[in-house]
């Protein structure tokens, strides 16, 4: 059973702390060089996943957008609903069309303009004005002034939307005097529009941040966090985790609860890290209380080693386990795809201003999360025997809370607190769990190189010599 109760600790302190190590760098398009005007705004819609590459690893940012790919940038950037929409009825968007639930969201809004045959005609390229009127109508902007472009005077049927765009800094003219209304639209033109959209509405309208749960301002600011975190060479953190377990047994019902305190030092490039701390709990039928230290080494260069406090033995980490850590601790992960994939889950979703931070705030319940929980335990390969693996897939999720604060100057992350509740049957007994972890990062870019002793290189045992000790210890 003790060795059950710390398999258990050790599995959900690993996927406490799978998610807070940094991203790794985001991909840059082979054709946009930082010198390009729309370069910033590419990349970071590109990290927000607002807006995609191709296969190539180009963007193509000169090419011209159809009206089909515009109505479907603006309902995904804005964070419409495309799957519970009206069907508009045009005759050539059937429900089928990979453009139907964009189109279908942002009609209601009068953002979408119809020939008179009744259809919309996806595949053609929308013009500047075209873009203006749908980009305008669905933010419902208002025009004070009159239009400052010669090309769109009082008189032109976009010189409403386009004044509204450009008072609302979110679009300029392709001159001074000229906005190019009847000019096609590029990929990185619009890039820019919606980048400017995300800015204005973060960075301007504070009221509009208190209360909004558009998830498109959400990812502006998270994306921002992202691209400072991946410009981050090292860091270190400090973890506080308290863990209540209520079993039932039967007729038997005790309480156990688990303290977990690490210190953590984390170097980006190449990929290190070091975790130091303990986890101390009350082992439930002795009354004994135990104390199991827990130390961890990890680098690209020799791999991954642990300290079994229980054993007072160093372990060696499979390659192949090494490289499925390796990855979740960050060097393939993309913390933007977690925040998206948690938002599925989310029951409630929003970013409010306090004191010189950005708090971020998700929370939710559900199978879903269990299922998608279940899922990245599976992936981590962490190295449990198949018998625990199998009781860890017995786990159900109720409820789970994310908070980050982040630094309104620097956009550093500063703190994450997770808090979640879950139950599992073990092999008969029920448990029903309360975990609440707090992770406090500081030393940003200031965390030396990190070697790995020479007791543990010399001394580790692998897995499999481990497990076999024990069964010949039985």
């Amino acid at each position: 059973m003790k060795k059950k109760f710390y398999t258990f600790a050790v599995a959900s302190l690993a996927m406490t702390a799978a998610p807070v190590v940094p991203a790794s760098a985001a991909v840059n398009f082979t054709d946009v060089a930082e010198n390009n005007v729309h370069f910033k705004a590419i990349t970071e819609l590109h990290a927000a996943e607002i807006i995609s590459g191709y296969p190539d690893g180009t963007f193509k940012p000169a090419q011209n957008v159809t009206r089909g790919q515009a109505a479907k940038i603006i309902a995904g950037a804005l964070g419409l609903d495309t799957k519970n929409a009206v069907n508009p009825k045009f005759t050539d968007i059937p429900a089928s069309h990979q453009y139907y639930g964009s189109i279908a969201a942002l009609t209601p809004l009068d953002a979408i303009k119809v020939y008179e045959d009744n259809t919309f005609k996806p595949n053609e390229t929308i013009t500047r004005g075209e873009f203006a009127y749908m980009l305008a109508k669905a933010l419902d902007l208002k025009a004070e002034g009159d239009s400052p472009f010669h090309d769109v005077t009082g008189d032109n049927e976009y010189a409403y939307v386009v004044t509204a765009l450009y008072e609302y800094g979110i679009a300029k003219g392709i001159s001074d005097t000229e906005f190019g209304v009847e000019k096609s639209i590029t990929r990185g033109q619009l890039a820019t529009f919606i980048f400017n959209v995300m800015n204005e509405f973060t960075e301007n309208d504070t009221e509009a941040v208190e209360s909004s749960k558009d998830s498109a301002l959400l990812k502006t600011i998270f994306t921002k966090a992202i691209e400072k975190q991946q410009a981050t060479t090292s860091m270190k953190a400090k973890m506080t985790m308290t863990q209540s377990m209520d079993i039932q047994d039967g007729e038997e019902r005790i309480k156990v609860d688990t303290n977990g305190k690490m210190d953590m030092s984390i170097v980006n490039k190449p990929m290190q890290f070091f975790i130091e701390g303990t986890m101390s709990m009350v082992e439930p039928t002795t009354g004994e209380s135990i104390d199991m230290p827990l130390k961890m080494y990890m680098t690209e260069k020799d791999g991954m080693y642990m300290y079994e406090g229980m054993s007072e033995t160093w372990i060696k980490y499979p390659a192949d386990m090494f490289e499925e850590i390796l990855a979740q601790a960050g060097a393939q992960i993309n913390a933007a795809d977690q925040l998206e994939m948690l938002q599925k889950f989310a029951t409630d979703f929003n970013i409010k201003e306090t004191d010189g931070y950005y708090t971020l705030n998700l929370k939710g319940t559900g199978d879903n999360f269990t299922a998608l929980i279940q899922e990245q335990m599976s992936a981590m390969n962490l190295g449990l025997d198949e018998e625990v693996m199998a009781d860890m897939k017995n786990l159900k999720y109720d409820n789970f809370s994310y908070e980050i604060k982040i630094n309104k100057e620097t956009f550093d992350i500063e703190e994450m607190v997770m808090d979640f509740g879950f139950g599992m049957n073990l092999e008969g007994v029920v448990m029903n769990i309360k975990n609440k972890s707090t992770m406090k990062y500081s030393d940003f870019n200031a965390v030396p190189t990190i070697t790995i002793p020479a007791e543990a290189l010399e001394n580790a045992k692998s897995l499999e010599d481990l497990f076999e000790s024990e069964i010949g210890n039985k």
